[in-house]
């Protein structure tokens, strides 16, 4: 009997983990899986990632929290999972709260992805519903890397080691020709808030400029520190070199004039957008957290997080080695391959498979 999952995440918004359900949810061979999606807060977008979702015939029902805790909603996911009736409830993000009462009156599985380093990812409250989970085997964690794996068996005083599948790439998605640009062009991608220290690259690029002046920075994304980012831009006498894109569709094309991608977040999971960088041939400089040292070997360059001296150093070594830096761009279009969505689908199929039988 092929199993049916349901998927179930707060929203499909621009984030790391909503990218992931969506082209987890777009590869899913339904000939071997039943599957739906369900999302706690808001209503339709009709977004890209909706959009993939639909088109593989995986349909999404809305329940329409809206801010804070709400009971009603509570009812409502009841009332949706008892009619879809799966035996794999497969929750990301805070999604999973409202579902572990339903988990826990039935004779099923909850699959939780831990999207982020365990202290972060959940508020305390949830941390202690989750606890319970697993604690009484309803729920069994899916880590999206081996530092993720390791996490959470220390903060939640597992038996037994998570689950491991690390995120998806459309991997074909960025297989575009470079586009010829001036000078060394430097991105990033990721919300503006403190986890990704935006703050701490926009000070490396600012010492970068001075052996290195042709050296600019795109930072893709939006959140809720942009207008402060935007102020210490100016306030650096950086707003020639530096642009704020906010979120965008075509990251692929920004990517395909850049020459070096760059995270410096004070803590991860398995960032999405470095695997989308590695798909579009780019070296990779990071800040060594959550499971970003899985993904970034002979292909880029690890710093302490929050090391600036480190993080100047490292950029600053693949500007003026352009051997090792193209050396690098190889590899991570090779190493990237295994992620591909289609790959990690199958790998969660075995999982559904695996727990719907127990």
């Amino acid at each position: 009997m092929k199993p049916k999952v349901a998927i179930v995440l707060p929203h499909f918004g621009s984030g790391g983990a909503e990218n992931m359900v969506s082209r987890l949810a777009a590869h899913l061979d339904l000939s071997k899986v039943d599957a739906e999606v369900i999302c706690v807060n808001g209503q339709p977008q009709s977004n890209p990632l909706e959009k993939a979702v639909i088109e593989n015939g995986v349909p999404i029902k809305f329940i329409g929290k809206g801010k804070g805790f709400s009971g009603g909603a509570l009812f409502k996911i009841w009332k949706e999972l008892s009619a879809f009736k799966p035996n794999i409830v497969h929750t990301h993000l805070s999604a999973c709260v409202y579902c572990a009462p339903w988990v826990l009156a039935h004779r099923v599985k909850m699959l939780h992805t831990i999207h982020n380093t365990p202290m972060y990812e959940l508020i305390k409250p949830k941390q202690v519903v989750m606890a319970l989970m697993y604690k009484l085997n309803k729920a069994i964690p899916i880590a999206i890397s081996h530092e993720i794996q390791s996490m959470m068996v220390n903060y939640y005083h597992l038996k037994n080691n998570p689950e491991l599948v690390y995120n998806p790439v459309d991997i074909y998605r960025f297989d575009i020709p470079k586009k010829p640009h001036d000078g060394i062009k430097i991105i990033t991608v990721g919300r503006i808030s403190p986890q990704k220290n935006q703050k701490l690259l926009i000070k490396a690029i600012k010492e970068l400029t001075k052996d290195y002046p042709e050296v600019s920075l795109t930072i893709l994304g939006d959140g809720p520190q942009r207008a402060e980012i935007e102020e210490f831009i100016n306030a650096e006498a950086l707003e020639n070199t530096i642009s704020l894109k906010g979120n965008v569709s075509n990251v692929e094309e920004y990517f395909a004039k850049s020459d070096i991608f760059v995270l410096s977040s004070a803590y991860e999971g398995l960032p999405l957008v470095v695997l989308e960088a590695m798909a579009a041939s780019l070296p990779i400089v990071s800040t060594d957290v959550g499971g970003v040292k899985d993904i970034v070997t002979d292909n880029g360059i690890l710093v302490e997080p929050g090391n600036l001296a480190a993080l100047v150093e490292a950029i600053k070594g693949l500007i003026a080695d352009n051997e090792t830096r193209k050396k690098f761009e190889k590899q991570s279009r090779i190493n990237v391959q295994k992620f591909d969505s289609s790959i990690i689908a199958e790998q969660y199929l075995n999982i559904y498979k695996k727990y719907s039988c127990t």
